[in-house]
């Protein structure tokens, strides 16, 4: 059985648009030959695959899965013909990457520096979204990899590319914060005050942070968390301003640090670091220039993970991580 590609993509037309004529214009096709294509399609597999309701057209049983199998072809078709254009320079060529909210804060800006100096005549597309909304991007072709927190994603369909090495996080607060004042404070202390959270906490965090909540806290009536923050920027401005402390690696802090306006508390916890991966769709053609993009994502952590011990050592010497 040989099927011509352009009879899938007719197919998928009609299962998005639902009908003949709003296909037929998606495709910048004529009705007629929609209706052909998909009649030949038909003639090839020898069973139908739509069926005419009040609904309007929709899959056959038999058509569900065949066309399971058809949207793969035509991604991985879509993948190939992107990679042709890339390496014939044909076109506008656009890579795109979805980081979680402190990768974007911390790798974002100099993964896009990196990746300009590299590849000059490629436009790179960096988005802020949360693990769930990235994994949906991704499976969407919308995006070609992500940044995201490993222990959240557990999907038979994407795969880890590189772990990047972890970076230690700290607990941050205003510089004249009340805790500042306790020579050995705890974490059962800090969670006595309203907590402005960044992202949602993955089970690896949040199970041995609230382990540590006081009896009376975990039924008070201030909330868990309190302050509910898009960006890693927005925290430590909140963090900067009351009471509420932050979780922060020492990057993101690194500027205020000097003027005291947030510090780090002299607190250790192994479990409080990041955990990112590079992670992309199973078996999906990776253009050269992804591998690029994912290089430049290498070489900023690296150069995090180098910042961060400097800093370590000059703002943080109890810390012995």
């Amino acid at each position: 059985m040989s099927i011509d590609l352009r009879l899938l993509r007719f197919a998928q037309a009609l299962i998005d648009h639902g009908s003949f004529s709003r296909a037929a214009e998606a495709l910048h096709v004529a009705q007629p030959s929609l209706s052909r294509g998909i009649q030949e399609l038909e003639a090839r597999v020898g069973v139908p695959l739509f069926i005419r309701s009040r609904l309007g057209n929709e899959l056959t049983d038999f058509g569900r899965v065949f066309m399971q199998h058809a949207q793969g072809v035509l991604a991985h078709s879509r993948d190939l013909e992107r990679e042709v254009a890339l390496i014939k320079g044909l076109g506008s060529a656009e890579i795109s990457v979805a980081m979680g909210p402190y990768a974007v804060d911390l790798i974002g800006t100099g993964t896009a520096l990196d990746f300009a100096r590299s590849s000059p005549s490629l436009k790179l597309r960096v988005l802020h979204a949360d693990p769930v909304a990235a994994v949906r991007l991704m499976r969407a072709r919308q995006v070609d990899f992500l940044v995201v927190e490993s222990s959240l994603i557990d999907e038979e369909d994407i795969e880890v590319i590189d772990s990047l090495a972890p970076l230690p996080g700290y607990v941050v607060v205003r510089g004249a914060h009340p805790l500042r004042e306790l020579p050995t404070p705890a974490l059962a202390d800090v969670l006595d005050y309203p907590y402005a959270q960044v992202v949602m906490l993955p089970p690896r965090l949040l199970t041995p942070l609230l382990s540590c909540r006081r009896p009376r806290m975990a039924h008070a009536a201030m909330p868990f968390p309190a302050i509910e923050c898009p960006t890693a920027r927005m925290a430590i401005d909140v963090v900067a301003g009351s009471d509420a402390f932050t979780f922060s690696n020492l990057g993101l802090i690194k500027d205020e640090l000097p003027s005291g306006r947030v510090q780090v508390l002299p607190l250790q916890a192994p479990w409080l670091r990041t955990e990112w991966s590079i992670l992309r769709l199973r078996n999906r053609v990776v253009p050269s220039a992804v591998s690029a993009a994912i290089d430049a994502v290498r070489n900023t952590h690296a150069g995090l993970l180098r910042e961060e011990q400097q800093l370590r050592a000059k703002h943080a010497k109890w810390d012995s991580r």
